[in-house]
């Protein structure tokens, strides 16, 4: 990924819209099944949604090669500004059906369990907002989401509603950390707008139980112990007991640190 232009800094940020379902991210192919067959409908009726074959799913890490997930084929993916002009709002939704499919209302407890996926760690969105020393130790690395909205008129035309696609374009590019950037799609050579998946929660309509948000690496490690092992064994073979327990000992000690340092600064106030 080679990135054309340096972030810009007038707006704050991208926000996820009051009546969005979920964080997004289910909408992507790594969680739904590849051949969109979580959606029990006639063909004929299939209508693709805006987001599909305009939007990817990318996740990056420094030194690490570009991951891209496909949209589900029926997503619709719309942006939005107030009437101040001073925030944009992205909403996701099914083209389809007005209240979310039967696979998709379960996410992430029932995700795909009923075809031939099952959710037997946490869901992709809790890791995203994970803390940094849990995705350095299962991952091997601190990743960053993004979704990347193909740069071009046709794709734009889209998805900004109701707005003039260049002065709507021009709005989200000078929103901060949103940039253009050239991706490799198969052989060729694409740009892509990049807006970073906000980390925040607070519009997120459906919250999970079994798959609650992550705090630290012995918090999910006891909620799907099975899991990560498996990553661990994969990643460190014989070692992977050896790394959970530095790892657990060094965020351990790094949340003692940053408690130290709070309190230090209370008692100066």
């Amino acid at each position: 990924m080679n990135a054309n232009n340096t972030p810009n800094k007038n707006l704050n940020r991208v926000a996820f819209a009051d009546s969005m379902c979920s964080d997004g991210m289910c909408c992507f192919t790594c969680v739904i099944p590849s051949n969109n067959r979580h959606i029990g409908f006639i063909r004929s009726f299939w209508k693709s949604g805006s987001g599909f074959s305009h939007v990817k799913l990318l996740v990056t890490s420094d030194g690490r090669k570009n991951e891209l997930y496909d949209s589900c084929r029926f997503l619709d993916f719309v942006i939005t500004q107030n009437e101040e002009g001073s925030s944009m709002k992205m909403d996701l939704r099914c083209s389809i059906y007005r209240n979310r499919p039967t696979q998709c209302k379960g996410y992430p407890d029932k995700a795909g369990e009923s075809l031939d996926y099952e959710m037997s760690g946490p869901c992709i969105f809790n890791e995203y907002t994970a803390p940094s020393f849990y995705k350095k130790l299962v991952y091997k690395r601190d990743w960053e989401a993004f979704f990347a909205i193909r740069d071009d008129r046709k794709a734009l035309r889209r998805m900004f509603v109701h707005r003039d696609t260049d002065s709507a374009r021009e709005k989200v590019l000078r929103v901060e950390d949103v940039k253009i950037a050239s991706i490799s799609v198969g052989k060729k050579e694409l740009d892509y707008i990049l807006i970073p998946l906000p980390k925040y929660k607070q519009n997120v309509l459906y919250l999970s139980e079994k798959h609650p948000e992550i705090y630290s690496i012995r918090q999910a490690y006891q909620c799907w112990g099975d899991k990560i092992e498996k990553n661990l064994q994969h990643h460190y073979g014989d070692k992977w007991k050896t790394m959970l327990n530095d790892f657990l000992e060094m965020e351990e000690a790094d949340v003692s640190k940053r408690y130290d340092e709070d309190t230090t600064r209370n008692l100066e106030c």
